[in-house]
């Protein structure tokens, strides 16, 4: 579950503090179930079906779960928050393999008030209490993590808007290990996914600096910020950055692609677009793709069986790999990106790959449905959304469609899922 980065919250909190947390327990073996029935399906779609003996256990177990932290919900020990956090944590994680994202959102939505509970308790609000263990700081960073890619999933964006990483590069100008270089990029991914969703939010036409003179300033500032970063993390690769293992060496990739698919993420954010706008990050494009590879390669490699894991906490290669069937205008670069998702089924946080594939393929399609041989008469679809229906028999596709002279024109496509699993 840990497999982009070394951490120590598996092993050494949730595991350990499990053996006397009959809340934990159940929770864990809840997941369990679902991991087994997800990777002996090959990680299909996630959706609920309760006539599958794994899913109806795990619902038990959870349920079981949720009444042992109720009852001890009025209890005055000191570990009651970290026991808390880190059924959230775990419940998250199982609503999302059940395909549930609005219980998951909402268990998320409290762990990350809980969070902030602690930080207005403890140095007045000013950051983590100086008490706590790495391993403890880990759980905390895991779900900030979670809070990050929520904002793509609904999370009101105003919900633990105040929640950010401490970062503490004391240097200032170079990174000693690779868990300094991610705890700075957190924080800049973090307020980057807060832009682009605050720009996403206006009318497509809006979207245009001079509009929005306070996003063009935030834009700015972390524009310089990730420019900033990227010369540190140059630096430090040459001069001071140590890296132990492979698994050292794929942490260092996926830093590179995050900070990367950002960064491209917080330039486009206000900007009216011309088709032919992003042909300049065509470099970018094909460098994420080839990190995405190595990334994906390296599991193969780590092990020896050329399998790869099923199930990640942490944001991946998923987002980046959307990002170029999204935006890119290479049409052999779209579809390699398109065959790296199929090619690997399985979940990074928040992200489903097989759902993920999904929306590509929809995107690439109505963009071939579009196309003309006009370089003059243009169509643009934007605003993209995927909704999955209640019972997750089909989904919903929305988008908007624009062109010269045009008024926007709202757009859904209906997509059996059946047909799509």
């Amino acid at each position: 579950m840990t497999g982009f980065f070394d951490s120590c919250l598996w092993e050494n909190l949730i595991l350990p503090m499990s053996h006397s947390e009959r809340a934990l327990v159940h929770a864990v073996v809840a997941l369990a179930a679902l991991h087994e029935d997800l990777q002996s399906r090959g990680a299909p779609l996630s959706r609920e079906n309760l006539a599958n003996r794994r899913q109806k256990f795990a619902l038990g177990q959870y349920g079981r779960s949720l009444t042992a932290l109720n009852e001890r919900r009025y209890s005055q020990d000191p570990k009651l928050r970290d026991v808390i956090l880190a059924c959230c944590l775990l419940f998250v994680t199982i609503d999302v393999l059940r395909g549930q994202y609005d219980p998951a959102l909402l268990h998320l939505k409290h762990g990350l008030a809980s969070i902030e509970e602690e930080r207005q308790l403890s140095s007045g609000g000013s950051g983590f209490t100086t008490c706590r263990t790495a391993v403890e700081q880990s759980l905390l960073a895991t779900m900030t993590r979670l809070e990050t890619q929520s904002l793509f999933f609904g999370l009101d964006p105003l919900i633990g808007a105040t929640l950010s990483f401490s970062v503490n590069n004391s240097g200032g100008s170079y990174f000693k290990t690779l868990q300094e270089a991610r705890r700075a990029l957190d924080k800049l991914l973090a307020s980057s996914v807060r832009l682009f969703m605050a720009v996403y939010e206006l009318p497509a036409r809006d979207r245009v600096a001079n509009l929005h003179p306070d996003l063009a300033d935030t834009q700015n500032d972390l524009m310089a910020q990730l420019h900033e970063f990227a010369q540190q993390l140059d630096w430090s690769m040459t001069h001071s950055l140590r890296l132990e293992g492979p698994k050292e060496r794929r942490g260092l990739d996926m830093v590179l692609l995050h900070h990367i698919t950002f960064s491209i993420l917080v330039e486009i954010s206000l900007c009216v677009e011309h088709p032919s706008y992003h042909d300049r990050y065509l470099n970018s494009f094909q460098r994420m793709m080839a990190l995405s590879r190595e990334i994906s390669q390296s599991f193969k490699n780590e092990n020896g069986s050329g399998t790869k894991p099923t199930l990640l906490l942490d944001m991946g290669i998923i987002p980046s790999l959307f990002l170029i069937c999204w935006k890119c205008r290479d049409s052999n670069l779209k579809h390699q990106a398109l065959d790296a998702l199929e090619e690997w089924p399985h979940r990074e946080g928040l992200w489903d790959s097989r759902l993920l594939t999904i929306f590509a393929r929809q995107i690439i399609q109505l963009e071939k449905e579009t196309a003309s041989d006009d370089p003059d008469a243009w169509s643009q679809i934007q605003d993209h959304s995927l909704e999955v229906s209640d019972d997750q028999s089909y989904a919903i596709l929305k988008y908007q469609t624009y062109g010269p002279g045009k008024e926007a024109r709202k757009q859904r496509r209906v997509i059996p899922l059946d047909e799509e699993t």
